[in-house]
């Protein structure tokens, strides 16, 4: 696999939110996500300590088409202030523990009113 993938995205306050992915190899082919998990956390900035990172609903949709998905709840991105935050997400093969970040980003909240 390549670097991690940059895409930035936009989240709508107090709507529900989905996105999802599909894992490649360097070379273009499909990576079987088999005998692999997930993991998507957020902050509002790098400099917060990792372990106050907030985490999305992760997980892989078809191991064969490497497909994942990260979602939050409506209630989730109530709690979200108008503001920048940045995330990841990474695969982790379950084997070895090895952990791959495959995509990063930035994140806009998008203000809502019901």
């Amino acid at each position: 696999m390549s670097a991690a993938t940059t895409v930035n995205l936009i989240i709508n306050q107090k709507a529900s939110f989905q996105v999802g992915f599909f894992v490649k190899q360097s070379n273009g082919a499909v990576l079987n996500l088999s005998g692999y998990s997930v993991v998507s956390k957020y902050k509002e900035n790098y400099q917060i300590p990792d372990n106050q990172a907030l985490s999305f609903t992760s997980s892989i949709v078809n191991p064969a088409t490497g497909e994942i998905s990260i979602a939050l709840t409506s209630a989730q991105t109530a709690n979200l202030q108008s503001s920048k935050y940045v995330y990841d997400v990474a695969i982790v093969n379950s084997t070895d523990s090895f952990k791959t970040r495959i995509v990063e980003g930035k994140i806009t909240v998008s203000n809502g009113v019901s």
